[in-house]
């Protein structure tokens, strides 16, 4: 592993990040500046919460952990990294593995892993669910409102003369008659507006999109609206994931996502390869074995949730 000299470098994923520091931690050669890093790093609430989250579930899994690395010093072998990462995601496996279906569950309109889905609402206005989203929906008030629950929408809004109004998270989307879409990630918010207006709150922030613009909405935070060719980004909806110069990482974890798999990437500085093409979401799993051999990387399914990639 590769670990970055201070936190601006890490991956934008607290989780991995934290996964990645404990890791790096147990090693025997760990240097006095990375041990600096890392206490840099975890001064950030985020970070800190994910650190604790990680320490924790290794609590839980402490004996099992110790029967693996006995287990592979007896072979003669070095306690891989691998078995780390096995055993505190089989520790938080059955709630996390359960959660989604759980939201599916009881949101009014749900998709499965590598399904999309097209719905037209009461009011007349269409959704377009992307793969493993789910939202609700209140359509009878003065203010009809859709609250994504998990995943990504899109959205063609009829006018009746009222508001319309997309929750995600601690950030608001208002919208008028317009097309636009919203994905909610993991701490990150993300609205792309095709056509019409819509205008984003969080906190005591509020920002205006106009046509071919996207922001990004972390917590109570508006990052500035960019130009983006909204076409290319808004592709899900047509089964295609076309990218231009995105982070590795970024490309794995939604070919991963349409497989119902988490990604657990061991080589961070692989991830921030910036990559380039347009994959096929209904053939996730064959677009995502082309890549790998093209990154010359593996993978490996751990049983059949998440995605260890090396």
């Amino acid at each position: 592993m590769t670990v970055p000299s201070s936190p601006a470098d890490l991956a934008a994923d607290p989780a991995q990040q934290a996964l990645d520091w404990f890791t790096r931690l147990r090693a025997e050669d760990l240097s006095a500046a990375e041990r600096q890093a890392f206490e840099q790093w975890r001064e950030a609430p985020d970070n800190a919460r994910a650190f604790a989250e990680v320490e924790s579930l290794w609590q839980v899994l402490e004996l099992p952990a110790r029967r693996v690395r006995k287990a592979e010093r007896a072979r003669g072998k070095r306690w891989p990294r691998l078995a780390t990462a096995a055993c505190l995601l089989l520790a938080a496996g059955v709630a996390w593995s359960q959660w989604p279906a759980l939201q599916r569950l009881n949101s009014d309109y749900a998709t499965h892993a590598g399904e999309r889905g097209s719905f037209t609402l009461a009011d007349g206005s269409q959704l377009r669910l992307d793969s493993n989203s789910a939202v609700d929906v209140e359509l009878d008030g003065a203010i009809r409102t859709l609250h994504l629950r998990q995943g990504r929408l899109f959205l063609e809004v009829k006018h009746d003369g009222r508001p319309f109004v997309v929750n995600v998270d601690d950030a608001q989307v208002r919208v008028l008659g317009t097309r636009f879409s919203v994905a909610r990630g993991d701490g990150i918010d993300e609205v792309v507006l095709e056509s019409g207006k819509v205008q984003v709150l969080a906190g005591a922030q509020t920002q205006v999109l106009t046509p071919g613009q996207r922001l990004t909405v972390h917590g109570e935070q508006i990052d500035p609206p960019q130009a983006v060719d909204a076409e290319r980004l808004l592709a899900w909806r047509d089964g295609q994931l076309r990218v231009r110069d995105v982070p590795l990482r970024e490309v794995l974890q939604r070919l991963a996502d349409y497989q119902g798999q988490s990604l657990l990437l061991l080589d961070a500085a692989a991830g921030q390869r910036l990559v380039s093409g347009s994959f096929n979401l209904d053939q996730a799993d064959n677009a995502l074995d082309a890549l790998l051999s093209s990154q010359k990387l593996r993978a490996d399914s751990l049983a059949g949730r998440w995605l260890i990639v090396r």
